[in-house]
């Protein structure tokens, strides 16, 4: 099996090799997929360090994250040497669609992506909050969701919301690329204890499960130099091939965390516009939503 994609040739091996084993979905269908979607996940993925979560035999055997571009990677697929605590590390940069499809052909499932772009590593431009259920409770997630939605609303910057495809929901906030990491994750911490004081029986920010006894963890942990998360349109490395899907946000009571897979979202696609299209033009400072924010902490 051959791609050619912006003008690189793309053998994929062992293409029928099955890469989720209760639907037989093969290693071949996952590259087909990225192809298919990649020019709707560029605008959230391109300039970004990636950290790959491969499963070169599937995801019936156990992947691994992997940072580094490796070496045999063609010199095509961009590098980019980022800082950290014991050294540096030369992540891969995806700028086409051609670099996404090879990263699926080398068995990533998962792309995980920076919040900031190459060109300012240390500002990040997108903001994340994850909405991690302890239960199977979905409206309970869903509550979490408004929630974040409503603190985010008073404080004047615009909230999106995806599906994670794995167990919740998550927000993202479009931000000029003006402020560290820091500001952004204090900035990230200081909304989750807001959403927490507004229903502390139901929310938390308690990362130990056995602590957070049946809540919702608000999680920002994303949120911090070095830090990844799942793009739009990513596969998950889970049965079914569930995939992370922007919703507008009166789609939220009629969707499940996984509701969307390779099997489906594709004609989603086809007949809707991208929930995540406008992002760009919503992007804000912090400044005004810090002041803001800060008064509502204070309450």
């Amino acid at each position: 099996m051959k791609l050619t994609l912006d003008g690189h040739e793309i053998e994929v091996g062992n293409a029928d090799k099955v890469y989720f084993p209760d639907e037989a979905i093969t290693k071949g269908q996952l590259v087909e997929y990225y192809a298919k979607v990649g020019e709707r996940m560029l605008p959230h993925i391109a300039g970004r360090p990636v950290s790959m979560r491969r499963f070169p035999d599937g995801i019936g055997e156990e992947g691994f994250f992997q940072k580094e571009a490796p070496k045999h990677f063609p010199d095509w697929i961009e590098r980019v040497r980022v800082r950290k605590k014991d050294g540096t590390v030369n992540h891969v940069v995806i700028r086409r669609v051609a670099d996404l499809v090879y990263l699926a052909e080398q068995g990533c499932i998962e792309p995980h992506v920076w919040l900031s772009t190459s060109e300012h590593l240390d500002r990040p431009d997108r903001m994340v909050i994850d909405l991690d259920p302890s239960s199977d409770d979905t409206g309970l997630v869903r509550h979490a969701a408004r929630t974040v939605h409503d603190v985010l609303d008073e404080v004047g910057v615009v909230p999106f919301v995806m599906t994670s495809g794995s167990k919740g929901f998550h927000v993202w906030v479009p931000l000029k690329a003006t402020d560290a990491f820091d500001v952004v994750g204090r900035f990230a911490r200081d909304v989750a204890e807001v959403v927490v004081a507004r229903a502390p029986d139901a929310f938390t920010v308690e990362r130990r499960k056995d602590d957070r006894g049946g809540r919702v963890l608000i999680d920002t942990v994303a949120n911090g130099y070095g830090a990844t998360s799942i793009p739009p349109y990513a596969v998950r490395a889970r049965p079914g091939a569930p995939v992370a899907t922007p919703l507008d946000w009166d789609e939220l009571a009629r969707t499940e965390p996984r509701s969307y897979t390779i099997g489906n979202v594709l004609q989603r696609l086809g007949q809707k516009d991208d929930p995540f299209a406008s992002l760009l033009r919503h992007v804000r400072s912090l400044d005004g939503p810090r002041e803001r924010l800060e008064a509502l902490v204070a309450q």
